[in-house]
């Protein structure tokens, strides 16, 4: 008569099998963290860049439309607007080009091996409860 902890699964014990699923849920959790972190820092690389930007198109805006109202309350002269907006466009433009090139460079070998070690866990997962 066999115990529970001896039966197999396509010749797999069932504890070995266990074991599988809580190495592989533990490896899944870490390397989705990993590429997360990752896409998160990339997100707001560009997400910075446009809102720079933005706010160097507003300056230049003022700048073109003459509008420097609000900028001659703070004691900023025509120049020192311009500065800023190529300042703030250069920051913007700078903050796009690293998330493109961090989001050209992302390891796609660890988002494969992610998914195959999903559909790894899932499997055993299946076959655990049959």
């Amino acid at each position: 008569m066999k115990r529970k902890d001896e039966d197999t699964l396509q010749g797999v014990p069932a504890k070995s099998q266990n074991d599988r699923i809580r190495e592989l849920r533990s490896n899944i959790s870490d390397l989705g963290y990993e590429i997360d972190s990752r896409k998160t820092g990339i997100a707001a690389a560009m997400g910075g860049g446009v809102f720079l930007l933005l706010l160097a198109a507003g300056a230049f805006y003022d700048l073109a439309s003459g509008n420097t109202s609000i900028w001659d309350v703070i004691g900023a002269t025509r120049d020192l607007i311009r500065l800023i907006a190529i300042l703030l466009a250069a920051g913007g433009i700078g903050l796009l080009a690293w998330g493109v090139v961090r989001h050209r460079s992302r390891n796609v070998e660890a988002e494969e091996t992610l998914a195959k070690m999903q559909l790894e866990y899932e499997e055993l997962s299946e076959r655990e409860t049959k």
